[in-house]
């Protein structure tokens, strides 16, 4: 006796699955908005924004391509993605990311590396080594002095940073980067000097 197969519509297919990040970044490749609403109650469960934001903002491929998708993901997505109203609507963090895509069909997202998260929130002093590491994945092209040089002013900045943030400990990070820009080393000799030590 022969079986007859049944066709199973494309929405209970995937009624059991879990979230499908590759499918997401294809789905944004597309521009596509209406692919939040198709997924499953457990899939927007499982729907983590921040990675999408790392996967969408580094693209393989021409420097203008490149370049636009993390200008863009910066502009659209990143620079309000967190606030305490939009962190709380994952519909719209994904119109967010939506908008960032330029909507040119499929391209190729590799994983952008992060620096330490304990150097980042300035618990731990940076080591030109990790960072060196760190920019050669990203810059893989550069130079290997240029790359050093990079490695040491940032492990450099960090430190400026760092010592802020012992300072005044009631600052957020955000408040401290904009201190660090302000703030010359000379001027923090002098505070130590002021302060006796």
């Amino acid at each position: 006796m022969a079986t007859k197969k049944i066709a199973i519509p494309q929405d209970e297919k995937l009624e059991n699955q879990d979230f499908n990040l590759f499918e997401a970044i294809a789905a944004l490749d597309k521009k596509d908005y209406g692919y939040y609403d198709r997924l499953t109650t457990e899939q927007q469960r499982k729907f983590v924004p921040f990675m999408l934001i790392k996967w969408l903002s580094y693209v393989k491929g021409s420097s203008d391509v490149a370049g636009y998708y993390a200008m863009s993901t910066e502009y659209y997505a990143n620079k309000y993605f967190f606030n305490e109203n939009v962190s709380k609507h994952p519909k719209l963090q994904w119109y967010m990311l939506c908008a960032a895509s330029p909507g040119k069909g499929k391209q190729y997202h590799q994983w952008l590396p992060q620096i330490k998260e304990r150097v980042s929130l300035l618990k731990e002093p940076a080591q030109v080594k990790e960072i060196k590491e760190y920019f050669t994945k990203i810059y893989p092209k550069a130079n290997s002095e240029d790359l050093t040089e990079y490695s040491k002013a940032f492990v450099q900045e960090q430190r400026k940073k760092m010592h802020l943030a012992e300072i005044y400990p009631h600052l957020k990070i955000a408040d401290i980067e904009v201190l660090s820009q302000t703030v010359t080393d000379e001027d923090i000799t002098q505070y130590e000097k002021d302060r006796g030590n």
